[in-house]
């Protein structure tokens, strides 16, 4: 049953889902209630082909409705990275030949950082928040206002030795990891495994066009990952209050 309000001067009746998020869905709202919990709490999320199996629905339908769970997620506020943040670049997309590390292919760059949490003596350093964002090259800008967009001011960074971090970084405490020791960097390669990981089993690839969106849906999920419940209760407050998104606007940029 569809709940709405009327006017009671003009007695004009106006659905509750009216300019949210929900706004003109195609099938009951406890499914859309039960498709945001299954998108925000799954650990690792659905893809919208298993949303319309499980719901007997379009995967059509499935597919905008999780680009405004998406846009959700990407409204719940940044988590700027603080104290120790380690950074590295990666590269998402299918293998092209003679184009390996940092070469200039086709292939989506993206930059990762993830803040280490040093528990007590004697317990397993682990990541505490991370962030990923698109940039569209290698330089030195590019380079310096995403980690101004991900990493609180006053952090100690960890990079490798190349170059382009030098001046990126800023005026934050920069620290240079020789070749030797980049074995350090093993939670930051594992979170960069788990993101690829997720894009190739789940959804079995995504486009360029649609990328910044995956990792924000990734790293919405991993960063509410201790808390019980409490992604589900951001996105859906989001879903509530946002204005609602077109289909020809899901689609766009």
């Amino acid at each position: 049953m569809w709940h709405y309000q009327k006017c009671q001067k003009c007695k004009y009746d106006e659905s509750a889902t009216a300019h949210t998020l929900f706004h003109e869905i195609k099938f009951p709202l406890h499914k859309a209630f039960l498709m945001l919990h299954q998108i925000t709490t799954l650990k690792k999320g659905i893809s919208t082909l298993d949303l319309a199996r499980q719901h007997a629905l379009h995967q059509n339908t499935t597919w905008h409705f999780k680009r405004k769970v998406q846009e959700a997620m990407s409204s719940s506020g940044k988590v700027m990275l603080k104290n120790s943040v380690e950074v590295d670049e990666t590269v998402i997309g299918g293998y092209e030949k003679g184009k390996q590390g940092r070469s200039h292919g086709k292939k989506d760059k993206v930059l990762v950082a993830v803040e280490i949490e040093y528990p007590e003596e004697g317990k397993k350093v682990k990541i505490k928040n991370a962030s990923a964002q698109l940039i569209d090259n290698y330089s030195t800008k590019e380079l310096s206002a995403a980690i101004d967009d991900m990493i609180d001011e006053n952090a100690v960074v960890t990079t490798d030795g190349w170059r382009p971090y030098l001046k990126a970084v800023g005026e934050r405490i920069h620290v240079v990891l020789e070749s030797a020791v980049l074995s350090n960097f093993e939670d930051l390669h594992w979170y960069i495994f788990n993101l690829k990981n997720w894009i190739r089993t789940i959804h079995q690839g995504v486009s360029s066009h649609h990328l910044k969106r995956y990792l924000n849906e990734f790293n919405f999920r991993f960063n509410n990952r201790n808390y019980a419940g409490d992604g589900f209760i951001k996105a859906l407050n989001n879903m509530v209050n946002l204005v609602p998104l077109p289909r020809h606007m899901a689609i766009g940029e």
